[in-house]
């Protein structure tokens, strides 16, 4: 297979995933002692807006905010800009799997989940984006995500409702710069056909790179090798500090990877879920290791 995709010359953004399990009592606010100012761009993703379903599994369209609102309210994003002008918040759309949830991507009926999506995002957008403040932080919100793990629809109509959902926040609401999406290797075929018609739209990929077995770095540098020959140099990697997630891909196979991708001046990024897993290190490691491993990295202060 070729690899047609460009050089990144240099690694420009972290993400981390926020407010996405139950909290962790040293988890009430945006954990800025994570935020490295040598990072272009750190991102906080606010996890899930999730959408009803009706009694038969059918998604609504009907979006509504599941993260804390006190912890993560408009004013802290505020205060965070302010204090960091690197940062940028991202609201996540859909939800992840565990073993009392799930959030399939099964709309009841398509056209009309699209527009009542548009509809409900604006709002949950809208709380948090009021009127400018002496920071300029009317942009409270920078962005969205699609965060589907399952799909239960072909490739074509999931592109297509999603696409529209994409492509009509973008254009209507101003402060909507970055788009991303969250594949994965069970649903790989339909965020490839998302992203191959709506590629205009997306910014990064955040593929989840610790939701399939990855043993050895030399797989890890392999596969991501593949996976950016189609997302076009868009590419982040991934690591999961959820205990749910070990034994798929060891942080020292993460870590090693993204350093020779690096070097290969292959990888514009990292990304992290969850910040809510993070804050409660293992035995004898303090919070957020992982966080401060790979901006290191990204930065070259490692």
């Amino acid at each position: 297979m070729s690899h047609n995709f460009q050089a990144v010359w240099k690694p420009t953004i972290f993400r981390e995933y926020i407010g996405v399990k139950p909290y962790p009592d040293n988890l009430n606010n945006f954990p800025e002692n994570i935020i490295n100012p040598k990072i272009s761009e750190f991102h906080f993703i606010l996890g899930f807006a999730t959408e009803d379903y009706d009694q038969e599994g059918k998604g609504t369209g009907y979006f509504k905010r599941t993260w804390n609102y006190d912890y993560f309210s408009p004013d802290k994003v505020r205060e965070l800009k302010k204090k960091y002008g690197n940062v940028k918040v991202i609201i996540s759309i859909g939800g992840r799997h565990t073993d009392s949830s799930q959030y399939p991507f099964n709309p009841v009926e398509k056209e009309l989940w699209s527009d009542q999506a548009i509809d409900s995002l604006k709002e949950v957008i809208a709380d948090y984006d009021g009127e400018k403040d002496e920071c300029g932080c009317n942009n409270v919100i920078d962005g969205i995500e699609i965060n589907y793990e399952e799909i239960k629809c072909t490739d074509t109509d999931f592109a297509h409702y999603i696409g529209k959902v994409i492509k009509e926040l973008k254009n209507q609401v101003p402060s909507i710069k970055v788009v991303s999406i969250a594949p994965s290797d069970l649903v790989r075929l339909h965020y490839r056909r998302l992203y191959q018609e709506y590629h205009d739209y997306i910014n990064w990929v955040d593929y989840q790179f610790y939701d399939q077995k990855v043993s050895s770095k030399d797989e890890f540098v392999n596969l991501f090798r593949e996976l950016s020959n189609e997302y076009q140099g868009k590419l982040l990697a991934g690591f999961s500090t959820d205990p749910n997630d070990a034994g798929k891909i060891s942080r020292e196979v993460f870590l090693e990877g993204c350093s020779e991708l690096i070097h290969r001046k292959l990888l514009p990024g990292i990304f992290v879920w969850d910040a809510n897993d993070s804050a409660v290190p293992r035995s004898n490691e303090k919070p957020f290791l992982l966080e401060e491993k790979a901006q290191n990295l990204l930065t070259g202060s490692d």
